[in-house]
């Protein structure tokens, strides 16, 4: 990938969409190369700001609906990357709390998404 990647995540009502966001936001708040992705604005608007075009994305999407990697392609927006979170914590062995609290697993989950998405930008 390229030097800074932009992330969009689910911004559904699960606890893997809360997941998603806790891991978009600390990667763009502890990681300059990594921007956000707003999805629910991206939906609302008419048309895509230039600057989602501008870096590569990588999707979280909570589940296998992929909604994230949808909004984007009615956008004609590309896709780098896409993840299904919830796959993921489940090859991983990992639980995603509740829906509007982490909790110790929840977090867990976060911390090891983080790493696996962050390997991923540096490849």
């Amino acid at each position: 990938m390229k030097d800074k990647v932009s992330v969009a995540a689910c911004s559904g009502m699960s606890n893997f969409g809360l997941i998603c966001r806790a891991v978009a936001s600390d990667l763009s708040e502890n990681e300059e190369d990594i921007a956000s992705i707003c999805i629910t604005s991206t939906a609302a608007n008419d048309k895509a700001p230039d600057l989602i075009n501008k870096y590569p994305i990588i999707a979280l999407n909570g589940c296998s609906n992929a909604c994230v990697d949808k909004i984007l392609e009615k956008k004609d927006i590309d896709v780098n990357d896409s993840i299904n979170v919830m796959d993921f914590a489940n090859e991983h062995d990992l639980k995603a709390g509740e829906v509007a609290r982490l909790g110790e697993e929840g977090e867990k989950t976060v911390q090891e998404l983080k790493k696996y998405v962050f390997k991923k930008i540096k490849e």
